[in-house]
């Protein structure tokens, strides 16, 4: 085993490249399980008898205690050791993921989340101080961009490989897988990972300073635009293509494949375009992009085909990339060294404050539309007084994209059934395309304040004259 002398004189030993896998796959199950929860909705919903409410509070539970764990956990961190934190995080994750899957009730399911959140912001801060730890400075850039690459690619592909699982084995499975990823994780963690420590000082007073730097304050606050925008549509997507659409958990994740995996490919496009110009003229244009492209998500209809969702899509998908990347680059354009971990961990609390701002958000706009929408089609569809009032008595579930309960064919014959379906179907479709247009009237407010960030200057490069490597 080798040890490498990093500026500052401490000496730090490990497995550099098993310390990237081991952080890499704690960062995953973090990733997936962001959003493997919107393809496994409709089937917890089914399980544990959840409404509209209950799913986003199972959603906002782990993102609230994720972003509300992210900084106090980066200062654990540097406190008590960073490879310790991590197993921590690690092993709470695992066992939380074993208590979801247990469930039977929803008050059960948010606590197990809301320990997840806590569970994976613990590891996240952890698992990039080590990496930092485990590669000299002048060598950090490629195992940085292939943890940042990897956590895209979990994000973009957790829909599809959570379709695979839930469809094959159940909504249970997607969080049971987390526990053997867990004990493999601990093990590569003891192994390869030599444990490191931060300096002390800089806490709350360096929180202050970077707040203070506008730069910094816009970068999160447009981060936070960005996450409002994809968790939003990833959402409504979801409810739109398993119950609007009838369709099963893979092929809703196929379909999104089209705004999540483009991020791969415009997340560095957006890096490059920040270093070379400034972040200020990629975060605005991302977020017109992502602007656009939630305007094109308001002509989906009942019956539209893959390639109405393909283009608006792929423009949301792109815009995400290159304004998360660029906003990210103002945050850390002008970041003292010592103060990168706080600077990151205000970055990832920013994305998952964004996450549960933009479910919230949309929620409340389907519930105010819904009950609107039913009232209109019911009268245009001819329904009946008493039919049509028990049809508006079941707007939670249509705000899900369902049938509201007791209109099932067997019960009130295939012609009022079908008449119901096409009044609830025609009255979600509604209510999404005015939660389209609300989110996408925040992303385009957040391009109007991106003009705003300073066309701050790469930072100065630090003295990375490489000393001798030690052989013990």
């Amino acid at each position: 085993m080798t040890a490498v002398r990093m500026r500052g004189g401490s000496q730090l030993r490990g497995r550099p490249w098993l310390t990237l896998v081991g952080g890499v796959l704690g960062g995953a199950m973090v990733g997936l399980d962001g959003t493997a929860i919107t393809i496994a909705a409709p089937f917890i919903s089914s399980s544990v008898d959840a409404t509209l409410g209950d799913l986003e509070l199972i959603a906002n539970a782990y993102l609230v205690a994720l972003a509300i764990g992210l900084l106090p956990a980066g200062k654990l961190a540097d406190r008590i050791g960073r490879r310790r934190t991590f197993v921590i995080g690690v092993a709470l994750f695992g066992l939380a993921s074993l208590g979801v899957a247990l469930s039977g009730g929803v008050a059960a399911l948010v606590a197990f989340r809301v320990l997840q959140g806590f569970a994976g912001a613990l590891l996240q801060p952890a698992a990039l101080a080590m990496l930092r730890n485990a590669f000299p400075a002048d060598k950090l850039g490629l195992p940085l961009g292939i943890w940042g690459g990897a956590n895209a690619l979990a994000i973009g592909l957790g829909p599809v490989l959570s379709g695979l699982v839930v469809q094959g084995f159940g909504w249970q499975a997607v969080f049971l897988l987390n526990v053997p990823v867990a004990v493999l994780t601990v093990a590569l963690a003891f192994f390869a990972v030599v444990e490191s420590k931060g300096d002390e000082g800089t806490g709350r007073g360096g929180l202050r300073r970077l707040l203070r730097d506008r730069s910094v304050t816009l970068g999160a606050a447009l981060v936070g635009v960005s996450s409002v925008g994809v968790f939003a549509l990833l959402f409504l997507l979801t409810l739109y293509l398993q119950n609007v659409r009838g369709m099963s958990p893979i092929e809703a994740g196929a379909w999104m494949l089209a705004p999540t995996c483009v991020v791969v490919v415009s997340a560095p496009i957006g890096g490059m375009l920040a270093q070379r110009f400034g972040p200020r003229w990629p975060v605005v244009a991302g977020l017109v992009l992502v602007a656009a492209g939630l305007v094109g998500m308001t002509t989906l209809d009942r019956g539209s085909v893959f390639t109405d969702l393909l283009a608006p899509g792929l423009l949301a998908g792109f815009g995400t990339g290159l304004c998360v990347i660029a906003a990210t680059e103002a945050i850390m354009g002008g970041t003292p060294d010592e103060l990168g971990g706080i600077a990151s961990g205000l970055q990832q609390v920013a994305s998952q404050l964004g996450g549960v701002l933009g479910i919230a958000v949309v929620g409340g706009v389907m519930s105010w539309r819904v009950s609107d929408a039913l009232g209109r089609h019911s009268t245009e569809a001819g329904l009946p007084g008493p039919v049509a009032e028990t049809v508006r008595a079941g707007t939670d579930a249509v705000t899900q994209g369902k049938i509201p309960d007791g209109f099932e064919p067997g019960t009130v014959g295939a012609r009022l059934a079908n008449a119901v379906s096409a009044v609830a179907k025609l009255s979600f479709v509604d209510a999404m395309g005015v939660a389209f247009l609300v989110i996408a009237a925040v992303s385009l407010l957040g391009a109007i304040a991106g003009v705003l960030i300073p066309k701050t200057a790469a930072p100065e490069p630090a003295d990375d004259t490489p000393e001798p490597a030690l052989t013990p």
